[in-house]
């Protein structure tokens, strides 16, 4: 046997130390346990960050919780694992419910309000004035820009439509 593995304490007695508030020995805990609580986690929340997150949120609840601790009802391992499992399962769910409010919100954002009364104004208000403005153009000024503007027609379009070279419709 080499020194290493004789000086190995168990994961019991590194718990005790825990309890008497030797952080060494939780730091210890952590080396041992870190991959398979990055696995536990990762395997509820499904992202990195997440799963970090909740490791590192894990030891610091084992380390502020730790006269909870009990031999008797289980190993720590165990206890620790399962500490992981449930600051992974409150981190992924608290990031759910914030990246679809988030997205609510943006959704929300981004459409229109059906009673939109501001807009509305605003709207009637131009509508109103570009009536009277075409209302003032002589009628055949007044049908091309309404052929081009309200039915989209092109110059081209506009000359076919209404029997006029294209020069005197770009004119009018």
């Amino acid at each position: 046997m080499t020194q290493a593995s004789v000086l190995r304490l168990s994961d019991a007695v590194l718990m005790q130390q825990v309890k008497d508030g030797k952080r060494p020995a939780l730091g210890e805990l952590y080396d041992r346990f870190a991959t398979r609580a990055y696995r536990t986690a990762f395997s509820v929340c499904h992202d990195r960050d997440c799963a970090q997150d909740a490791v590192q949120d894990a030891f610091v609840s084992m380390w502020s919780s730790r006269g909870t601790y009990e031999p008797a009802r289980g190993s720590v391992v165990t206890w620790a694992m399962t500490i992981v499992r449930h600051r992974a399962i409150y981190l992924a769910r608290r990031r759910s419910i914030t990246a679809q409010r988030d997205e609510g919100e943006a959704r929300l954002e981004g459409e229109t309000a059906l009673d939109d009364v501001p807009t509305d104004f605003a709207a009637r208000d131009e509508t109103e004035q570009l009536v009277d403005l075409l209302a003032r153009l002589p009628p055949a000024q007044r049908e091309v820009i309404r052929l081009g503007f309200f039915e989209g027609l092109t110059h081209q379009e506009i000359a076919l439509r209404l029997g006029l070279p294209p020069g005197t419709v770009k004119g009018r």
